[in-house]
């Protein structure tokens, strides 16, 4: 026969370890909230503004294609590449050659204003 097992005594939670387990997750929440809403706050030092001085277009062909397995899903056209040359003056009179897509690039005419982000490489 075998023997009895011993048995397993458990503590059971004082107050104290309920307030520490508490503040913990307290605190863990706060810094997840405090995350989301960072994240939620628009962009500002990276942002430039400045006046168009020169719309540039390159054309050429170039085709997307995308399969899915074994079969094509799309072929996309692209007529060429869009480029709006921007002034920034806060950045000392500075021109930025801004890459846009064809809408943005009809909807907007020398002298109007543009916002943009400064290049990836220059990032803050």
């Amino acid at each position: 026969m075998n023997p009895p097992r011993p048995r397993v005594v458990v503590r059971s939670t004082t107050a104290r370890d309920a307030l520490v387990a508490a503040v913990i997750a307290v605190l863990v929440l706060g810094f997840v909230g405090y995350g989301i809403f960072q994240m939620s706050q628009p962009v500002t030092g990276n942002k430039l503004s400045g006046v168009i001085v020169e719309k540039q277009f390159t054309p050429f062909k170039e085709q997307r294609i995308d399969f899915s397995r074994s079969k094509l899903e799309r072929v996309k056209e692209s007529e060429g590449e869009y480029l709006l040359k921007v002034r920034v003056d806060s950045e000392k009179g500075r021109v930025f050659d801004v890459p846009v897509q064809k809408p943005l690039y009809d909807a907007r005419n020398l002298g109007d204003a543009l916002t943009f982000l400064r290049p990836a490489s220059e990032q803050k």
